[in-house]
């Protein structure tokens, strides 16, 4: 692998992404995984809560940490209470306080964890997470980057669920879950035909859409309806 993208190119790169229609959830992908490249987390997963306060996910590096953040109690859901950053520096010592989160986060290698709000102003939108390998894989500096990538990613997913609407911004965020929710089916789909990975098959849907300069979401919505040809999309080369 090579040098990790430096913050400004990331950063200038996601806000070249925030024109005319551009694609929430592709630009929560190129978030998390810079999260990951920049901070040396071990695993990063961005979550917008829905109109009843529960987080859903929207993007992530691997998405075995989605049930960590949205069925139980731990540091993503103490981020979005409060408003404020949480640190896990040792999965230990947190099981005091989030016994559940601790043994099932720690059964999947994890050993630290980290929480990032997104917000807008006075609004919270969702929260930004972390986990660590390693106890102590954050530092406060490395914390502050994940700060400006979920600001990044708040200003993204205002952009995408406000415009043209009036509306609080708390009453739409669903729209940014239904495009993720749009990709999964997709992806079901493609995991099927292809007899791929979860994994294996986001990252052919979104290598096609890359290539051929379609939102995420238009393209899963497309293969969900039969408008596509998911064929041609699982003989797209994975970018990894």
């Amino acid at each position: 692998m090579g040098a990790p993208p430096p913050l400004l190119d990331v950063l200038v790169r996601s806000v070249d992404t925030l024109t005319g229609d551009f694609d929430v959830v592709e630009l929560a992908q190129q978030l998390v995984d810079a999260c990951v490249a920049l901070t040396g987390g071990g695993d990063a997963g961005l979550f917008v809560a829905n109109h009843r306060g529960e987080l859903r996910l929207l993007a992530a590096t691997d998405e075995r940490a989605r049930p960590l953040v949205e069925a139980i109690d731990g540091p993503g859901r103490h981020t979005y209470r409060t408003g404020t950053r949480c640190v896990a520096d040792d999965l230990s010592a947190a099981a005091v306080v989030w016994p559940d989160f601790a043994r099932h986060a720690r059964r999947q290698g994890y050993r630290s964890a980290y929480a990032v709000p997104l917000r807008l102003r006075t609004d919270r939108l969702g929260v930004l997470t972390i986990v660590g390998r390693t106890s102590n894989a954050l530092h406060r500096s490395q914390l502050r980057v994940a700060q400006t990538l979920g600001d990044v990613a708040a200003i993204g997913i205002a952009q995408h669920v406000l415009r043209p609407r009036v509306e609080p911004i708390g009453d739409r965020l669903p729209v940014a879950l239904n495009d993720r929710v749009t990709v999964e089916h997709a992806q079901a789909v493609l995991a099927q035909r292809g007899d791929l990975t979860d994994p294996e098959a986001f990252d052919r849907l979104r290598s096609h859409a890359l290539r051929t300069g379609r939102r995420l979401a238009d393209l899963a919505g497309g293969i969900v309806a039969g408008t596509v040809d998911a064929g041609i999309v699982l003989t797209t080369p994975a970018r990894r």
